[in-house]
């Protein structure tokens, strides 16, 4: 609010200092950017002579914060500024800068001036990040994170401001070639993984309210243990970059069908299919009607699940496709619901069976009318199309009689089991 005391031109005055700081500081992190602490940079580097650099960024295996979302990427951020923040804080006597490249960037700077504390950083930042969850969950994220290293000295003949970022460019160019060694030893072993078949499936329940009974499975994949392809957002991400997607798909779905055998009879399996899965399993292969039933399944058994970022890859082309599919015994589900980039556009155009609604959606459910009101319109959707709706992330009481209220019977999340083996 105004100030009634101020003049108008103290509060114009007031309003630019403000606009002025809003363009130097991360209103997310509270990190500054680099030009607020340029000053201090060239000062550290007028009293050392040299000082080190890093570029620090959050793995991108895929385009995460398209996948996310732009809430639960800056939620991720902020965990990141606060572990830079900490992993600096516990360096005593050694002076650092810790800042963001641009306002709203995902591409942190650390500038120091002493090169055994830049060791230990280093160090420290080859192992992942475990990120705890906000809410009262136990639930961890474990976030790598990339680096790279620049050497930043004072040449008489250049500014001193073009020594600073001519330093931040050797990092960069650092930063690169440690990402693309990194990438081919991660390359190796995806094709061991693929070779071998080292795949996990584990599945999760899908609950039916107020009955309690199970409806269905979904089958979810993992690396290997103690690899970093071992979460699947992580595997699966790094297979669609280097262009093995739809073979890794191919073998998640077989790895699920052979462990479904194990569920009681009469399960629906729930898979997950990209737009790269799809085309591999339809196009190069026998077609996935013939995966299921060799396997010894029905497609009436089982319900693909797709999201609509998989959907906006071709929409026309993935529409034939889910055709064939559905005319084949296959159900469709379209994943995700609330993410951002779901609509009710895209549920009228593809008529799914379901539709499941993504954690974040349901998360605070209970306490906030956005989120419910969304909810509405989606089930509202779903009775005149005859679609069932499914929330994912369900953990906590008040969120199942929200849910409940709301009409949503079909639940899923750690409330009721964990991803685990049969």
């Amino acid at each position: 609010m105004a100030d009634p005391t101020k003049s108008g031109d103290e509060l114009e005055l007031q309003t630019q200092l403000l606009q002025y700081r809003a363009s130097l500081y991360d209103p997310d992190t509270e990190l500054p950017s680099l030009p607020a602490v340029l000053d201090e940079v060239r000062r550290l580097l007028g009293e050392q002579g040299s000082v080190q650099v890093l570029v620090v960024q959050i793995e991108q295996e895929q385009n995460l914060e398209s996948i996310v979302g732009w809430e639960r990427y800056d939620t991720l951020l902020r965990h990141v500024a606060d572990y830079l923040r900490d992993a600096l804080a516990g360096s005593r006597g050694a002076e650092a800068i810790l800042c963001q490249l641009r306002v709203r960037s995902d591409r942190f700077l650390i500038f120091l001036a002493d090169r055994r504390q830049t060791s230990r950083l280093l160090e420290m930042l080859a192992a992942p990040i475990q990120v705890a969850a906000e809410d009262d969950s136990d639930d961890t994220l474990s976030v790598g994170i990339r680096v790279g290293h620049g050497d930043i000295r004072l040449r008489p003949a250049l500014r001193i401001e073009r020594c600073i970022y001519s330093g931040i460019t050797d990092a960069e160019a650092d930063f690169n070639r440690r990402g693309e060694e990194l990438d081919l030893t991660r390359l190796r072993e995806l094709h061991s993984i693929l070779h071998e078949r080292r795949v996990t499936t584990f599945f999760q329940p899908i609950i039916r309210l107020p009955q309690r009974t199970v409806v269905g499975y979904e089958a979810l994949s993992r690396g290997p243990e103690d690899s970093y392809l071992r979460p699947a957002e992580r595997l699966l991400g790094f297979a669609e970059r280097s262009g093995l997607l739809g073979e890794l798909e191919m073998l998640c779905v077989e790895k699920a069908l052979s462990s479904s055998h194990r569920l009681p009879l009469g399960s629906t399996v729930f898979l997950n299919l990209s737009y790269h899965g799809l085309e591999y399993l339809e196009g190069e292969q026998k077609g996935l009607a013939h995966l299921v039933r060799q396997a010894g399944w029905s497609p009436r058994e089982c319900v693909l699940e797709i999201t609509e970022h998989t959907y906006a890859e071709d929409p026309d082309r993935i529409k034939q496709r889910i055709l064939k599919l559905r005319q084949q015994g296959f159900r469709v589900a379209i994943d995700d619901m609330g993410t951002g980039f779901s609509s009710l556009n895209t549920l009228a155009e593809l008529r799914p069976d379901y539709i499941k609604l993504d954690h974040m959606l349901v998360r605070g459910v209970a306490k906030e009318p956005i989120k419910r009101n969304l909810i509405s319109a989606i089930t509202g959707f779903a009775r005149t199309s005859q679609a069932l709706v499914i929330a994912e992330g369900v953990e906590h009481q008040e969120e199942i009689s929200a849910l409940m209220e709301l009409g949503v019977f079909l639940l899923q999340g750690y409330y009721f089991g964990r991803p685990g083996p049969v």
